[in-house]
């Protein structure tokens, strides 16, 4: 089976937490549309790169303090677990992918010093995981 490549996508739902992020450059942004996380040039919105990685909707995003690397987490069905996935802007590469929720993860936070990263997760789930 052949795989399809992404080459742009329209829209903007605004449903996540944190769903759009103007990074430190003042030139790129990100924000998440369904399952993808897109990072696009603010003047020419051609200009597109895909994060792609999760398995179902991303539910929240969140930027670390110097702006090299971005959280995200996602929603799944019941019964399984909810990916935080931890993204290199500049490689635009997956760092670590971390299954610690069940169903849903509400919000992710950077520490100050980029050492930490926090994780909420759902209704069922109910825990803080630092």
């Amino acid at each position: 089976m052949e795989h399809l490549e992404l080459n742009a996508v329209i829209g903007f739902a605004g449903s996540v937490k944190n769903g759009i992020i103007l990074l430190p450059d003042n030139r790129s942004m990100i924000y998440a549309l369904g399952s993808t996380i897109v990072k696009r040039d603010v003047v020419n919105s051609s200009n597109q790169q895909f994060l792609q990685g999760h398995s179902d909707r991303v539910t929240c995003m969140a930027l670390s303090p110097t702006g090299r690397f971005l959280a995200s987490g996602q929603v799944t069905h019941l019964g399984f677990q909810a990916d935080v996935i931890v993204w290199d802007l500049e490689t635009l590469e997956i760092v670590h992918r971390l299954r610690l929720h069940k169903v849903r993860v509400e919000a992710v936070a950077f520490s100050c010093n980029e050492a930490w990263l926090a994780s909420i997760g759902g209704g069922g789930d109910n825990s803080l995981v630092v």
